[in-house]
């Protein structure tokens, strides 16, 4: 069984943050949760070991420098706390809303979801992102995105070249032209027992939902940029947003041609927050100050591109106003890509060569795990793995397009028509996202994989 390692993962009533901002590590003294974690599941036989050692032989010295560029954000959704898999799009993350006069918190109890997004619907753990993203974007050139992933499985990655000794084992899966990695657990609904600290009672306390999305669990946001010239949309929970920064709402409904799943339910509500307004949130004894924390979260912060911070540390359950600091750290973050070019560089080896060994394998499927410090592990996909998307959603992000080219002048542009055709004819090079659903209009693609594009003929 694989080493225990820290998870964030939760539930918690009504607000069931999935990260544990600070979770154990916030109590005056240091303490591991106690349990016993389910058996690992299989694994499949050994395709390829790369050793960290072997990333970088190439001095940087004279390249240009290895940055994240381009970022922007997509799409968001909240998981509401409710008995069904239920998502809201665009939701939006509580507010920070700190106490006008502090007072004494109880210490963090219960247990805790390892991984929101697939204890909550663990058949297709991707399907809720990927069909959030494209209720906003309705016209993704999707072919064009490389690697569709979470902040977890890049920051595994990140921690493996960096050689931080922390387990963790992913999915690798290809759909279209697109690489999706997918985090696994033990057990979807993997829980964390005997967590301590206060890293989901204060910001229970000093965060508030409003409106439409008061019974939200989490709230999931979407990100795209380009590193290592790949086009990356990255999956991360936003803790909070600092109102001043917000802006107006300038949302249109978004889920007017949102497709139907088996399973989960869609609604509409809440607004998008811009990304400039997001922070991440830790907690911390006021035993650990002098301790640099925002040092150990940079490379998370660099991930997803989050460009504020609130720290806070308690003494004895209660924070005081001193003692809680909101920063803008996108200066940090930047520092720190500069002084982690060698590591990057390592990352976009490593990231390079995972994507050309999983399309290289029959399927276009893979699994990396990571059981020792320097040492991965590629190896084949045994078919208990859960598929990233449902063979509908897989049909339609394969045959999306994109926006059409540009129409010549002497063209009407009317929506849905194309040069030389009728208003009424239908489009062949393209998905529907209004006319398709769960009830087998895109054919029976049950036999159909990666392979194939999902063509509903197999």
């Amino acid at each position: 069984m694989e080493a225990n390692r820290r998870g964030r993962g939760g539930q918690r009533g009504s607000r069931g943050f999935a990260r544990g901002r600070g979770t154990w590590r916030g109590s005056s003294a240091f303490q591991q949760p106690v349990f016993d974690r389910p058996p690992s599941p299989a694994i499949g036989p050994l395709i390829e070991t790369i050793k960290q050692g072997s990333l970088f032989s190439l001095d940087a010295a004279g390249k240009d420098a290895l940055v994240i560029s381009d970022c922007k954000f997509m799409a968001s959704f909240n998981w509401m706390d409710s008995k069904e898999p239920t998502v809201m799009v665009p939701g939006m993350p509580p507010v920070w809303a700190p106490l006008a006069e502090p007072k004494q918190l109880q210490e963090d109890s219960g247990e805790y979801f390892r991984d929101q997004n697939a204890a909550r619907f663990p058949t297709y753990p991707m399907e809720p992102a990927v069909r959030a993203l494209l209720a906003h974007e309705t016209d993704l050139a999707v072919s064009e995105i490389d690697i569709f992933a979470c902040g977890s499985t890049l920051g595994s990655l990140l921690r493996f070249v960096r050689k931080v000794d922390k387990p963790f084992r992913f999915t690798v899966e290809v759909i279209g032209n697109t690489v999706f990695f997918v985090r696994r657990e033990n057990t979807p609904d993997e829980r964390l027992i005997g967590v301590r600290g206060y890293g989901h009672a204060f910001p229970e306390s000093y965060t508030k939902w409003h409106g439409e999305v008061k019974r939200s669990a989490s709230h999931q946001r979407l990100i795209r940029y380009i590193f290592a010239g790949l086009k990356c949309i990255v999956r991360f929970e936003g803790d909070g947003y600092l109102d001043s920064l917000a802006g107006e709402d300038t949302n249109s409904g978004v889920l007017a041609d949102m497709p139907e799943v088996k399973g989960l339910t869609f609604q509409e509500g809440g607004r998008s927050i811009p990304q400039e307004a997001i922070f991440d949130l830790k907690t911390r004894s006021v035993k650990r100050k002098d301790v640099d924390v925002l040092a150990e979260e940079l490379p998370r912060l660099w991930i997803t591109q989050i460009p504020n911070f609130v720290l806070a540390f308690q003494e004895r359950g209660i924070f005081h106003k001193n003692d809680t600091s909101v920063r803008d750290v996108r200066t940090e973050v930047d520092r720190w890509e500069m002084q982690s070019q060698r590591d990057l560089r390592m990352l976009e080896e490593l990231l390079h060569k995972l994507l050309k060994l999983v399309k290289s394998t029959p399927d276009g499927e893979c699994e990396v795990r990571c059981r020792e410090v320097g040492v991965l592990e590629v190896r084949s996909q045994l078919p208990d793995a859960p598929p990233a998307l449902s063979p509908e959603l897989c049909h339609i992000w394969t045959q999306m397009k994109g926006p059409s080219p540009p129409k010549s002048d002497d063209v009407a542009a009317v929506p849905g028509a194309h040069p030389g055709s009728s208003e009424d004819e239908s489009a062949d090079d393209g998905v529907d996202l209004a006319s398709f659903s769960d009830d087998g209009s895109a054919g029976d693609l049950t036999a159909c994989s990666a392979a194939c594009g999902y063509c509903g003929r197999c």
